[in-house]
């Protein structure tokens, strides 16, 4: 089993509804020991035009391991053509919430 290095995956969805069906999904399969979703607004440029968008973040803990799991997951579920997908390492946290986290994660 590989060691366990937890990471924050975050990534933004259309609406709730594909908000929720990624959590669910991530959730299902062990990917993900918690989903977190904020209603955000997002100012960027895409093919040539400005566009301002309500989306949805989803803040995944999950693990280093996991990560190609989590990012097909996202892929195979997400209406955008080119979904924010991004990965940050945890090099310190609260040991009990890492404890639980590595537990629902199975690792």
């Amino acid at each position: 089993m590989p060691p366990y290095k937890p990471v924050i995956i975050t990534t933004t969805a259309a609406d709730r509804e594909e908000a929720q069906r990624i959590g669910a999904a991530l959730l299902e399969k062990k990917l993900a020991a918690c989903v977190q979703y904020e209603i955000i607004w997002s100012h960027y440029e895409w093919q040539g035009e400005t566009r301002i968008d309500g989306e949805i973040r989803l803040t995944i803990k999950s693990a280093r391991c996991h990560y190609a799991a989590v990012e097909k997951t996202i892929r195979a579920l997400h209406s955008y053509e080119c979904p924010q997908i991004l990965m940050q390492p945890v090099s310190r946290g609260f040991a009990p919430y890492l404890r639980w986290a590595k537990a629902a994660l199975g690792l």
